[in-house]
């Protein structure tokens, strides 16, 4: 059950990049929220309409605002993290309680400042409790409706349409060459399979068109693992290999001498005694 659930939880989905579908999320939660609030009045909010109306348009005008750090702030300070061809089930819930974090913070502020006169007391866990109560529903509508225009757009299964985007969507990274003279190699990550150092100079092992290639480079197996630092995918194992762990087929050996095999290739890599086993099937 706890095992079904993992896997669930870490299913391909969709990762909503599209301009227009954003922007239709920002203004139209924040136009349900004060839809919402006028004709349901939940709170004693009928007080603040009849005091100053303009008082609830803020609170939907601080939703969207929330909403737009969500989707397009967070997007560009974290670019690693909102990955098209890495977005998971468990990415999207995150998101949303980290939206619904903002918008919760920048309401409660709010609230206090200008509107708490007219209510009676809240504290912060009651008044999130209180906007989960009304932007829940708007915003899980809005992604079912999303998920189903998609859906019929490209007539496809949701994890069919998530690894079409992924094909589409490619993350290249570039590995230069100490000689100047020589063009930079230029990879899908994913297509990275691992680099092996000889001296100053590495074997870079890779797939081209379904078949694996490499190509000797004049730069340090240390500057190759820098430049892939910020990709958790990549572990440097042994002091001779750096590997994309991604590909592992197999891990066999014991803590005395511990070898990783890779998928599409015959070579056996190394690890070394210090490194952790843990960080090859993290």
């Amino acid at each position: 059950m706890i095992q079904e659930f993992k896997d669930w939880y870490n299913k391909p989905y969709f990762l909503i990049d599209n301009l227009k579908i954003k922007l239709s999320m920002v203004l139209g939660v924040g136009l349900f929220t004060l839809l919402f609030l006028v004709l349901f009045q939940p709170y004693g909010i009928q007080n603040v309409i009849k005091a100053n109306f303009t008082l609830i348009v803020g609170y939907s005008v601080l939703v969207s605002f929330s909403l737009f750090i969500s989707y397009f702030v967070l997007p560009k300070i974290f670019p690693h993290y909102f990955s098209v061809r890495s977005w998971t089930i468990q990415k999207e819930a995150t998101f949303l309680l980290i939206s619904f974090f903002i918008i919760c913070i920048t309401n409660y502020f709010y609230h206090n400042a200008f509107v708490a006169s007219y209510l009676s007391n809240f504290s912060f866990l009651r008044f999130a409790f209180s906007v989960l109560s009304i932007g829940i529903f708007p915003v899980f509508i809005i992604i079912f409706m999303v998920e189903r225009y998609l859906y019929k757009k490209h007539n496809v299964q949701p994890t069919s349409l998530v690894q079409k985007i992924i094909k589409e969507e490619k993350e290249l990274v570039t590995i230069p060459s100490d000689n100047l003279k020589v063009k930079p190699l230029v990879l899908d990550i994913d297509d990275f399979l691992f680099a092996q150092s000889n001296n100053n100079y590495t074997t870079i092992v890779f797939l081209q068109d379904n078949k694996v290639k490499q190509e000797l480079m004049r730069i340090t197996l240390k500057k190759v693992n820098k430049i892939l630092d910020i990709y958790p995918q990549f572990v440097r194992c042994h002091r001779s290999f750096l590997i994309n762990k991604n590909e592992i087929s197999e891990i066999n050996g014991n803590a005395r001498l511990l070898q990783v095999h890779l998928k599409y290739v015959k070579d056996i890599i190394p690890v070394s005694r210090s490194f952790p086993k843990e960080k090859l099937i993290s």
